[in-house]
């Protein structure tokens, strides 16, 4: 939607709300919501907002550690600024629309730790090499039988998922969904969000949504707000959606299958030139190579949370190991599609990682690979990956993905010291939070027993 069709809507009345949204560190959108009437006076211009907002925990604990914001400078405002190329309608809220945001600093100077900003600076870097990037998410979520309440009254435990038997890919449960899947399609479409498909996934009341591809910054806010949407929507409908990494430890983990390809300056995939009789570009062999030499290093900006490693485990459809092949689901980084269709399956992510971050990592990586003309590491896997040997492992808590992060040549060169010091504490700070935290297990196997 187009700024002048916006202030036509709210001038006609069809448009009374306006919400100014922007990511945060974890994958949250911090908003406000204003009438149209301040949107179309000072509004244009943005909305400011305390900086915390990227300086806390998952449980929005006032954690130390941050230059950006902290008791130290008194907690200062940061600025959301428009950005009116992502106007889109927010069908699912009467006369709503929604706006995308860049985080400034009141000057309008750009945040380098703000993730759509990594994102954007990610792209542009591309840009300069003749190469347009382009992605989509495949998204996969729980829905629980649930209320916030009832989940809170129960102390997020024994919580009841949609459906209590396993019938993944069948018409029949789909059919059983389409009550909430239907109406998020519809939504999702009148939002301008494309969906390409929707299934029932391999675990009782978990579902799968595939976006269609876009470019990365387009396909990063998409996948934002199908997140939102999708949660406001099953709530709407008696409902909770989960996004969480790993619900349980006896069921399936959910994952955020990144797609991702490049076009070169004519428009044409960089990834398929048929040279070596598969389609695959050396630019992508060194685009998949640079992946595999450096994303354990930014392994953070895929799995930033503890939670995220519960999920990777082997016979689990993720990834343990680092490794890639040709159609294959038990690698890391899998290879699919023909001519223009050729493309690199990132099945690292958990539905808890943040796009533009992930994404972020992704370019960075392959594009090292490509100055450097990396090659990947080892043969294409053939078989069962969770059996090969010698492969590289990955980080296998988040304890160990923020060490790496904090030290790495390759995310300080990538992003900056700012970005790395800003995450690396980030890391820090969750681990601490998750490490004074009695849980249940510890109280089922000790508090009878010893």
């Amino acid at each position: 939607m187009e700024l002048e069709k916006l202030r036509s809507l709210i001038e006609s009345g069809d448009i009374e709300t306006v919400i100014v949204a922007s990511p945060d560190m974890q994958g949250r959108l911090f908003a406000k919501r204003m009438t149209g009437r301040h949107f179309l006076g000072a509004g244009q211009d943005g909305v400011g907002t305390c900086s915390v907002v990227l300086g806390w925990g998952h449980d929005h604990a006032l954690d130390p550690g941050y230059e950006l914001t902290g008791w130290a400078n008194g907690y200062p405002d940061l600025h959301v600024r428009p950005d009116f190329t992502s106007i889109r309608p927010y069908p699912w809220f009467e006369k709503t629309a929604f706006i995308m945001g860049d985080a400034t600093k009141p000057d309008g100077s750009e945040i380098s730790v703000a993730p759509r900003t990594i994102l954007k600076n990610m792209i542009a870097q591309l840009a300069e090499h003749g190469l347009r990037p382009l992605f989509a998410s495949e998204l996969e979520c729980y829905l629980l039988k649930e209320t916030p309440e009832t989940a809170f009254d129960k102390g997020f435990v024994n919580l009841q998922t949609k459906h209590r038997t396993l019938h993944p890919e069948t018409l029949s449960r789909m059919s059983e969904d389409e009550g909430y899947l239907g109406e998020l399609r519809r939504q999702m479409e009148s939002a301008e969000v494309k969906i390409e498909m929707v299934k029932a996934e391999y675990a009782p009341g978990q579902v799968e949504i595939n976006l269609e591809y876009t470019d990365a910054l387009e396909a990063a806010d998409r996948h934002m707000v199908l997140k939102a949407g999708a949660k406001d929507i099953a709530l709407q409908q008696g409902l909770v959606a989960t996004f969480m990494a790993k619900l349980a430890h006896d069921l399936g983990g959910s994952s955020c299958h990144i797609h991702m390809s490049l076009l070169d300056k004519n428009g044409q995939s960089a990834f398929s030139d048929g040279a070596d009789g598969k389609g695959t570009s050396a630019t992508m062999r060194h685009f998949l190579g640079g992946m595999m030499a450096h994303l354990p290093d930014a392994f953070l900006f895929f799995a930033p949370t503890t939670n995220s490693y519960r999920r990777m485990r082997a016979g689990t459809f993720a990834p343990n190991m680092l490794t890639w092949g040709e159609d294959n689901r038990t690698v890391a980084l899998r290879l699919v599609g023909k001519g223009a269709a050729r493309r690199i399956e990132n099945r690292i992510p958990g539905a808890d990682v943040n796009p533009y971050l992930a994404y972020s990592a992704m370019l960075a990586a392959g594009l090292r690979g490509i100055e450097e003309k990396r090659e990947p590491i080892g043969d294409a896997t053939i078989g069962n990956a969770y059996d090969a040997k010698d492969a590289p492992a990955l980080p296998s808590d988040l304890g160990e993905a923020t060490d790496v992060f904090e030290t790495s040549e390759f995310v300080r060169t990538a992003f900056g010291e700012e970005v790395q010091k800003h995450y690396a504490n980030f890391g820090r700070q969750s681990v601490r939070a998750a490490s004074v935290v009695v849980t249940d297990y510890e109280r089922r196997m000790l508090l009878l027993d010893i």
